[in-house]
């Protein structure tokens, strides 16, 4: 009988490079191992929307059931809720946003259920919460992926003040000068 309380306190078996400064456990991988939960999905939806921009995006949600193995042999039902959102923009080439926008629903839902289907797979890339400013309360900034990155280096191109300022208040953005600085 699987003790799924000592599994899902192990590492994931699958990690790979998600291409933007983070980790991710590929969907064919997770599903095997959802596999041993008897897993099932149940209530997605999805929308379309619009951005600010007139880009197209998706957001979606779904309830991830696993049939948990307690440590006293008890079988039990836990249902765990994932959601996502993305512009149709950022996955291509993939034209099957319907698809993508599932898995990363169901990856999200897994990876509340333990470490390893996912739990604290990105903590090392996340901001140091314990950081203060001279006012004293904490700053979190999120640390910039390639993406932000390339829309800050556009914004300060071609001059845009509102795109840096935005831009500068929740990433943690060091520029050359930055660096020089120190």
């Amino acid at each position: 009988m699987v003790k799924h309380s000592e599994l899902l306190k192990q590492s994931p078996e699958s990690v790979a490079d998600n291409g933007h400064g983070g980790n991710h456990i590929p969907i064919e991988p997770l599903e095997n191992a959802l596999d041993t939960f008897n897993y099932s999905t149940q209530n997605y939806h999805w929308n379309l929307f619009k951005d600010g921009y007139a880009s197209l995006g998706v957001a979606a949600s779904i309830e991830l059931v696993l049939n948990y193995v307690t440590d006293e042999g008890e079988t039990i039902k836990r249902t765990f809720v994932g959601a996502c959102n993305f512009l149709l923009q950022s996955i291509a080439p993939i034209t099957d946003w319907n698809a993508t926008a599932k898995s990363m629903c169901i990856k999200n839902a897994a990876s509340d259920a333990g470490k390893w289907l996912g739990r604290g797979i990105n903590s090392e890339v996340l901001p140091d919460r314990t950081a203060r400013s001279e006012n004293g309360k904490v700053v979190v900034k999120k640390k910039p992926d390639t993406k932000i990155m390339q829309q800050f280096l556009l914004a300060v191109e071609k001059g845009d003040d509102a795109t840096i300022t935005m831009l500068s208040n929740i990433y943690d953005i060091k520029t050359e000068a930055d660096v020089e600085e120190k």
